[in-house]
């Protein structure tokens, strides 16, 4: 499976790129208002699919630490019901923890060959490649190691990434408006370019002051050149914009990455449009 993800990311990027290099070579010589179309479609191609493979790994280790807490909780619940440590693992091998099932019948495997709770119990934190849980897990080993209570750990490790996740939950709901603004911020940047391009610089080119005495033809910047610096501009917008996003929402600057693909791809999207056809959205 995961040779499958290698190879069509690589092709993904591979397909993106070369639309994007017939688009800047040939195809702005032949057909002109046809680049910002491919532009977008090869940009799609290149960054969408290895964003969304990066992102389900992503979603999918957020998942695993949800689902730690119904395991853990189950752990300890089994353990205080009278079972033994593999009987109890054993119980909660039966269950359904999506993504953490094969974990955790990894983990009951493991102990039944023999193989000492501690280590199957780092295997097992390793797998899941969460730092929260590395933690946790750290705690539950250190525990496990003194002889002490294990259930009454487990109860408190659980309590513990409950109340984070509640913290995470409230932060992600009060930074709602600020996560509002910031796209606000950006297609009122994407506006002004607009307005500059279209009805601004055209103004300010050769042709329109060739004529007057006061400017030199010499000084005068291409139309051109402030099209690309333009679309420099949104590109970098929109990457940083989107990483503060995410940053704000979730914790993690990773998880603006889906944030920046979509400000990039609709900012060009509109100024290249706008562009080539001499609209104004305002």
């Amino acid at each position: 499976m995961k040779e499958f993800k290698y190879f069509f990311e690589a092709i993904s990027i591979a397909v993106g790129a070369l639309i994007l290099v017939i688009s800047n070579i040939f195809v702005v010589e032949i057909i002109p208002f046809m680049v910002p179309v491919l532009n977008v479609i090869g940009g799609i191609i290149l960054v969408v699919p290895p964003t969304l493979i990066f992102y389900t790994k992503y979603r999918t280790k957020r998942e695993i630490e949800q689902r730690f807490i119904g395991f853990v909780l189950d752990l300890a619940d089994s353990i205080n019901s009278g079972m033994t440590l593999p009987m109890a693992l054993e119980h909660c091998s039966k269950r359904d923890y999506a993504s953490m099932t094969s974990l955790v019948n990894d983990l009951n495997a493991q102990v039944n060959w023999g193989i000492p709770f501690d280590k199957a119990l780092k295997n097992f934190a390793k797998g899941t490649g969460s730092r929260p849980i590395r933690r946790s897990v750290t705690t539950i080993i250190e525990t496990y190691k003194v002889g002490g209570k294990i259930s009454d750990t487990l109860s408190a490790v659980s309590k513990s990434m409950l109340t984070i996740e509640k913290l995470n939950k409230e932060r992600r709901s009060s930074v709602y408006s600020q996560m509002v603004m910031l796209y606000l911020i950006f297609f009122v940047f994407i506006g002004i370019l607009i307005i500059m391009q279209v009805s601004l610089i055209p103004v300010l080119s050769p042709e329109e002051i060739g004529g007057l005495s006061l400017v030199s033809q010499t000084t005068v910047i291409p139309t051109e050149l402030y099209t690309e610096t333009f679309i420099y501009f949104i590109i970098i917008q929109g990457f940083f914009a989107g990483l503060a996003i995410g940053k704000m929402a979730e914790g993690v600057i990773a998880a603006g990455l889906k944030h920046s693909i979509f400000l990039i791809i609709i900012g060009y999207a509109l100024f290249s449009f706008a562009v080539q056809f001499q609209i104004s959205f305002f």
